[in-house]
């Protein structure tokens, strides 16, 4: 159900969209010069590691299971198979597939199948998976193998599922990774992607968040130390994102060989710009342009202020804090350096990047998203007159201009 802020805000949005018309503003990169990289006194992401392998789970696989215990955003995940007619064919799409596979490495386990081409596409499913280094649950190499029944079972500390695109004729112009918002792969995501491939790039869509949190939520902090309480569950997410992307951005190299020396494009969008920057950071020798779309920097705030987030801080007694006592702990969160955008913003290179907004953002909101551009040296930026669900419900209208800005800051490698 569809709580009611939401719903104010979807027709505030509707109501935006009618009365002003579709025009994004186009604003030019401010002239400065590109930002040179430099290290931030950030901890370091660190899961646990396993043996590379490669291994098919033909012929007999009949379902992988994936749950994540989290009380912020708890997961169960489900890939179920069919077997007919002498092929296998996944139980909700109902579509054939080639092939089945997971790999181990430094940067956890991924799952994944590919479906049988159709109408010269071929489309991938998968889903990675991640143990703290110290995880209680951390599993033998044995376990990722089908049981008795054919199935497998896998409780993990965290994980992201995606889905990926590409033409079967020719090489690919490069591959564009879509970081989705809240929810997964949303309309606007679809639509992007469906341009992008059309253009002849590999598509991958990232699920950053498939749960959505709980709505006003209470998220309990350690009063003696409350900031390092909150940058340890961002943090959480960041990492979790990173090694998923570079697991996923590996995997399709080994499948698109030409990936290597092709354009990488980085594409948030809402919840997925806000993890963007931090998987720039961790990539940029690879990246060549990022595109952000409903972002914003200090998540701190936006996760109190968002029209669909709405947290609320407590104590471990769950007794809320006061207005003066977040204004504080605000402060010091913007002091203490994090893998928030507030400080890898100024990391992303200012003549490849663009940022996209709307100029009435409640669900992240645009006081944020003004904070996001700043810190980021001005780059490029367009803003569409109208609220966050108005950005996305005309995204058809802008996903080939966006698509035509990359192609016009992307190159073949040597």
């Amino acid at each position: 159900m569809i709580h009611t802020t939401t719903k104010l805000v979807y027709i505030f949005s509707l109501f935006v969209l009618i009365t002003t018309g579709c025009t994004m503003k186009h604003i030019p990169a401010s002239a400065i010069s590109t930002s040179t990289f430099s290290e931030i006194p950030i901890s370091t992401c660190s899961f646990q590691s396993f043996p590379d392998s490669n291994n098919s789970l033909l012929p007999n696989i009949r379902l992988i299971d994936f749950e994540v215990d989290n009380e912020l955003a708890p997961e169960l995940v489900e890939f179920e198979f069919t077997h007919k007619n002498g092929g296998i064919y996944g139980a909700q799409s109902q579509r054939e597939i080639e092939d089945v596979q997971f790999s181990t490495g430094d940067q956890g386990v991924l799952y994944f199948l590919n479906y049988i081409p159709r109408r010269g596409v071929q489309d991938s499913l998968g889903r990675w998976c991640c143990w703290n280094e110290q995880s209680e649950i951390a599993p033998e190499m044995d376990s990722f193998f089908p049981d008795e029944l054919n199935a497998i079972h896998i409780n993990s500390d965290g994980g992201i599922v995606y889905r990926a695109s590409w033409n079967t004729k020719g090489e690919p112009r490069g591959l564009a990774i879509i970081l989705c918002g809240l929810g997964g792969m949303q309309p606007s995501s679809k639509t992007l992607g469906a341009e992008l491939l059309k253009d002849d790039w590999a598509v991958v869509y990232l699920y950053t968040v498939l749960n959505v949190p709980e709505y006003s939520m209470k998220v309990q902090l350690r009063v003696h130390d409350p900031i390092t309480s909150a940058i340890e569950i961002f943090e959480t997410k960041y990492c979790q994102v990173i090694a998923a992307t570079k697991a996923i951005r590996k995997r399709m190299s080994q499948q698109l060989p030409t990936l290597p020396n092709a354009p990488l494009v980085l594409i948030g969008i809402s919840a997925g710009a806000l993890n963007t920057p931090a998987v720039f950071y961790e990539m940029q020798d690879e990246v060549d342009a990022v595109v952000l779309v409903a972002g914003g920097a200090n998540m701190f705030d936006i996760v109190q202020d968002g029209a669909f987030t709405n947290w609320k801080f407590t104590d471990l007694e769950g007794a809320s804090f006061s207005s003066d006592e977040l204004y504080a702990m605000n402060a010091k969160y913007l002091a203490t350096p994090s893998r928030d955008p507030y400080f890898l913003a100024a990391e992303l290179p200012h003549e490849n990047t663009l940022i996209i907004h709307a100029k009435w953002d409640a669900v992240v909101p645009a006081k944020n998203g003004d904070l996001l551009w700043e810190r980021a040296g001005k780059p490029e930026r367009w803003i569409y007159p109208s609220g966050h669900l108005g950005l996305f419900m005309s995204f058809g209208w802008h996903a080939n201009d966006i698509v035509q800005w990359i192609d016009s800051k992307t190159t073949t490698r040597n």
